[in-house]
């Protein structure tokens, strides 16, 4: 079974990290294992390649992703300015603290 490269550029790779480890675990679980049946081996091989399409299709979407935020943020900066204020006031007013009642 052959490692799959996880690589985005310039990203946190600690999920591919944790994949590329999980895969090796599993090699050696294999490995370890003389009289593993061929359809195990079989299964744990296509389990690994879900996984792989799955990473590559969710890293294509988050690259997808934030390349269209960034487009609106350039497109219209006093909206997104206003907007992030506006989101800021809300995040401030749920985290101020509830007044006191009945304090004279």
């Amino acid at each position: 079974m052959s490692n799959i490269d996880f690589d985005i550029d310039g990203g946190d790779n600690r999920l591919a990290e944790s994949i590329a480890r999980l895969q090796d675990e599993a090699e050696t679980l294999m490995g370890d294992m003389p009289n593993v049946p061929p359809e195990l081996k079989n299964r744990l091989q296509s389990l690994q390649d879900q996984i792989a399409d799955l990473y590559s299709l969710l890293s294509e979407e988050a690259a997808y992703s934030v390349d269209v935020v960034e487009e609106a943020i350039v497109a219209r900066p006093w909206t997104s300015a206003f907007v992030a204020f506006g989101l800021g006031c809300l995040v401030a007013t749920l985290l101020r603290p509830a007044p006191r009642r009945g304090w004279y």
